[in-house]
């Protein structure tokens, strides 16, 4: 086994056994309009590629 998937082992291993629920702090809108600036930047990103 390579020392990378060691170390990701070990991570999940500790992470699971001190897990906590995920608490969301931003309400729906407020991500789905981080997605929407998101894709708009990938899309100026990709279109300008072309150029």
């Amino acid at each position: 086994m390579t020392m990378l998937v060691t170390q990701i082992r070990d991570y999940i291993e500790h992470w699971n056994a001190d897990a906590a629920p995920l608490t969301w702090t931003a309400t729906t809108n407020e991500i789905l309009a981080k997605v929407r600036l998101t894709q708009a930047n990938i899309r100026k990103l990709v279109d300008n590629n072309g150029k």
